[in-house]
């Protein structure tokens, strides 16, 4: 790993939509909180920290010898709970910040590499971030698969849950994928300055975040600049679904 000096954090509510408890549910006799906390102490951080809003899953973190600072119940995205993260544990507004997902653990080290590299050659960016490619209509219409539009210089110009750009020629019946565009899955994986998330917080979620149930649309919309890069290496699918569990466990094997 690079010497870049950057902290991890990793937001964890107890409340999710599609998988209640998520944080503590168990793969293969470990909380998953745990294998995101293990996984991203092998990054190369000058700290690892959970911030969580639940006594839960703050006791299970801390009694393991984890980072963990308790946050409000009333965070709108990850990135709020990050915010205030960094106010908790005193970061100057320079320090970078890996936002690693609870819910995607084992990210390659070679993306997270990948993303200090984005925000290292990308110094006018408030925001770092990866992608890959989708191959399959499934994927494209997937609404839990955010999509990401970017221009030449891979600036995010949108992010949607919707199968952006459409192609009006070929989403007909029957459908194909077009060959001649490059669909972009976004991965949420993201590097930010403390300075950024401050402003972020300050700001209310935004008409387009809102619509879309996607935090950075609120960064978009403020006029934040946000660089993607493909990743170099696959990223391992999410957890969101009792299938996804099995998935990850049937991995391990």
């Amino acid at each position: 790993m690079s010497k870049f000096d950057f902290v991890v954090c990793i937001p964890a509510r107890y409340a999710s939509t599609r998988l209640p408890g998520k944080p503590l549910i168990e793969l293969k006799g470990k909380a998953l909180i745990l294998w995101a906390v293990e996984a991203a102490n092998k990054l190369g951080a000058r700290e690892v920290v959970v911030a969580t809003d639940d006594q839960r899953i703050f006791d299970l973190v801390i009694a393991q010898g984890h980072q963990v600072v308790m946050t409000s119940s009333e965070h709108e995205s990850g990135t709020d709970r990050i915010a205030e993260c960094a106010n908790l544990m005193g970061w100057s507004q320079d320090t970078w910040v890996l936002n690693y997902q609870g819910d995607e653990p084992n990210v390659p080290i070679e993306n997270v590499q990948q993303v200090i590299e984005v925000v290292k050659n990308n110094p006018q960016a408030s925001i770092g971030t990866l992608y890959q490619i989708i191959n399959n209509l499934d994927d494209l219409f997937n609404p839990n698969v955010v999509k990401l539009v970017v221009d030449d210089n891979y600036r995010a110009l949108y992010f949607s849950r919707a199968p952006i750009p459409w192609s009006q020629k070929q989403f007909k019946q029957p459908m194909s994928l077009p060959q001649n565009i490059e669909y972009k899955h976004h991965i949420g994986l993201y590097m930010y300055k403390v300075g950024f998330l401050q402003r972020f917080a300050e700001n209310s979620p935004s008409s387009l975040e809102v619509t879309e149930s996607l935090e950075q649309l609120r960064a978009l919309q403020a006029g934040d600049i946000i660089v993607a890069a493909k990743a170099v290496m696959p990223m391992p699918h999410g957890i969101d679904t009792p299938d996804d569990v099995e998935k990850f466990e049937d991995s391990l094997l």
